[in-house]
C-alpha cells in the first residue's frame, strides 16, 4: 500500500490538508493512539496514507452497512484518467472488483479509467481532479472549449442572434469569447458568480417542480441548453415526473409523459456524446425513457386514441430500448442499484413480450376473420 502514490509534495499546505490535521492528525494525537504504534508515527504518515486513499480508492456501491465505503484496489488504480474513458469498473457486494471495456478497444490504445463525474463541465472536472487527484486532465474533451460539441459549459451571446453563437472558455487564455465573434466577451468573474447563483437557486429549488421548470426557462436565456446545471435541472425535473407517474392517486395527462419523455432524449442525446458505448448513465436513461414511452403508449390505446397495430409498433420500439439498457447492465453486480434494476428491467422485458405476443396474435385473427 505504501508504494501507491500519495501526492505529499503536491498536497501539503492545501485545504484538504489543514483538514486532515484538524479531523484526523488532531484526535490521533490527542487520542495518544500515534504513541502507541510500533515505530511510531508521525504527520507524514498520516497524511501520507490518507493522500493513497484519496488518490487511488474507488467507490463501492453495493449496499454496505453503516453506509458507503471506499477500497484500495493495487491493479486497478494504475489506470490512468480520462474524461473520455473506455473501461468501466463494477465492485460487488464481497468487494471484488471488475475492470471491462465500454467500447472496443484497437490495440496499442492506452486504457483509461474516469476518476470524476462526467455530467459536470470542463472546469468543474479539472477542478476536482486538481484538489483530490492532483493533477490536470488534458483528455480531448477538456482540451476542446465545445466540450466535443455538446456545449455543456457554454453560454449564450447576447449579442449574436443567429445560431452559433456561444460563448466558451479558451484554453489558451482562460477568456471567455464568442465562438463567432471573439470580440464578445464574458468576465471571469461575471461567469464565476453567474454559476454559483445558478447553484444556490437549484439547490432551494430542488424538490419544486414548478420553481425547477421557471428556473430551466430563465436560465434557457443564458446557459446552453446542453450546459451542465441544465442537466442537472432536466434530471430533477424528470425524477419528480417519474414519482408523480408511479403516484397511483394522480391521474396525469399525455402532456406529463410527454415532458418526461423529452427531457430524458435530451439529456440522452448528450450522454451518446460524452459516454459512448457501455455507460451506466445512458442505461438509466434510456431505461426511463423506454418505460414512460410505454406508459404512455397503453394510456393513449386505453383512452382510443391509439390503435392495436399503433400500440405494438411503439411497444416494439420500446423492446428494442430495453434490450440496450440491459446490454449496457451486463456486467453490474446484482448488489449495486443497477444491478438491482437490470432485474427489474428483465421482468418488465418478459412482460413486455407476452404484451406484445398476445396483441400481435389479437390483430391476426382480427385481419383472418
Amino acid at each position: 500500500m505504501t508504494q501507491m502514490e500519495a501526492q505529499l509534495a503536491a498536497r501539503k499546505g492545501t485545504d484538504i490538508w489543514k483538514k486532515y490535521q484538524e479531523h484526523a492528525l488532531a484526535p490521533l494525537e490527542n487520542g495518544g493512539v500515534l504513541k502507541q504504534l510500533r515505530g511510531g508515527a508521525d504527520e507524514e504518515l498520516v497524511q501520507g496514507l490518507l493522500g493513497i486513499l484519496d488518490i487511488n480508492a474507488f467507490e463501492i456501491r453495493a449496499p454496505e452497512p453503516g453506509g458507503s465505503i471506499r477500497g484500495l484496489y493495487r491493479r486497478a488504480a494504475l489506470f490512468p484518467h480520462s474524461c473520455m474513458p473506455n473501461l468501466q469498473t463494477a465492485i460487488d457486494d464481497e468487494r471484488r472488483i471488475k475492470v471491462f471495456s465500454n467500447r472496443f478497444i484497437a490495440a496499442g490504445e492506452i486504457l483509461y479509467n474516469c476518476y470524476t463525474n462526467v455530467l459536470l463541465g470542463t472546469e468543474e472536472r479539472r477542478q476536482i481532479l486538481r484538489e483530490g487527484k492532483c493533477f490536470d486532465c488534458t483528455c480531448p474533451r477538456c482540451q476542446d472549449p465545445t466540450e466535443l460539441g455538446t456545449h455543456m459549459s457554454s453560454f449564450i451571446c447576447s449579442h449574436c442572434s443567429c445560431r452559433g453563437g456561444y460563448i466558451v472558455r479558451q484554453r489558451e487564455t482562460g477568456t471567455w469569447q464568442c465562438l463567432l465573434n471573439p470580440e464578445h466577451s464574458l468576465k471571469q468573474e461575471f461567469v464565476s458568480n453567474m454559476l454559483e447563483r445558478a447553484k444556490e437557486e437549484i439547490f432551494h429549488a430542488r424538490d419544486d417542480i414548478y420553481r425547477l421548470e421557471l428556473l430551466l426557462a430563465k436560465l434557457t436565456r443564458l446557459l446552453h441548453g446542453n450546459h451542465f446545471l441544465m442537466l442537472d435541472i432536466k434530471q430533477n425535473i424528470a425524477s419528480i415526473l417519474r414519482q408523480i407517474l408511479q403516484n397511483i392517486t394522480h391521474r396525469p395527462n399525455k402532456k406529463v409523459y410527454e415532458r418526461k419523455i423529452r427531457l430524458c432524449q435530451e439529456i440522452l442525446l448528450v450522454l451518446k456524446v460524452i459516454a459512448p458505448g457501455v455507460s451506466r448513465l445512458k442505461a438509466i436513461a434510456l431505461y426511463e425513457l423506454a418505460n414512460t414511452q410505454a406508459e404512455l403508449t397503453r394510456k393513449l390505446f386505453n383512452e382510443k386514441e391509439q390503435s392495436s397495430r399503433d400500440l405494438v409498433v411503439e411497444l416494439q420500439q420500446v423492446e428494442v430500448m430495453l434490450r440496450e439498457s440491459l446490454r449496457m447492465l451486463l456486467f453490474e453486480p446484482l448488489a449495486t442499484p443497477e444491478g438491482q434494476l437490470s432485474r427489474t428491467m428483465l421482468r418488465e422485458l418478459k412482460e413486455l413480450q407476452d404484451d406484445i405476443k398476445t396483441l400481435q396474435e389479437s390483430n391476426d385473427a382480427v385481419r383472418n376473420q
